[in-house]
């Protein structure tokens, strides 16, 4: 059985998406994620951050060419991926570090909004055929439609505010 460290953190981006690979070769780009856990202290009455834990994610392919157009130094970010060890030899001595291989990338927008455009349809490269992607009407999205809701006064598009 294969076993893989798939993981998610949130954090922001620590400097500039940069790529690198071969020229004309598979797109690449890897940037700095910093992430800080914070936690209540009960005898300050304060809140008081861990210290600030920072990893190398790295794209490939399409998500690498949107990264490199989308992402900026001190964006919010959630990012999933799968945990890697890299090992390189630097005047004999062998070091390694973690870098999180990401399968997704996308603004945390608990922190902020972002404005989403789509890639053109049919590009083969993020692995999903255009025959998969799901249909959306011309009009939009199709709404779901309220279970159980009577439509009175007190309901804001059919959803009534004194359930919430």
């Amino acid at each position: 059985m294969a076993q893989q460290g798939a993981v998610v953190i949130t954090g922001y981006v620590g400097a500039e998406p940069t790529s690198f690979g071969r020229q004309g070769g598979t797109a690449a780009c890897s940037f700095r994620l910093g992430s800080t856990r914070r936690f209540f202290h009960p005898g300050d009455g304060a809140w008081r951050d861990h210290p600030t834990v920072w990893i190398t994610v790295k794209a490939f392919r399409t998500l690498a060419v949107n990264v490199e157009s989308s992402l900026h130094r001190g964006d919010p970010v959630i990012v999933t991926g799968t945990l890697a060890s890299e090992e390189w030899t630097k005047e004999g001595v062998v070091h390694s570090s973690l870098v999180l291989e990401a399968s997704s990338i996308g603004h945390d927008l608990s922190r902020g909004t972002s404005a989403f455009t789509r890639s053109s349809p049919g590009r083969q490269e993020d692995g999903i055929p255009e025959g998969d992607l799901p249909r959306v009407a011309a009009d939009g999205p199709r709404q779901p439609e309220p279970v159980g809701v009577t439509g009175d006064a007190g309901d804001i598009d059919g959803f009534d505010v004194g359930v919430m």
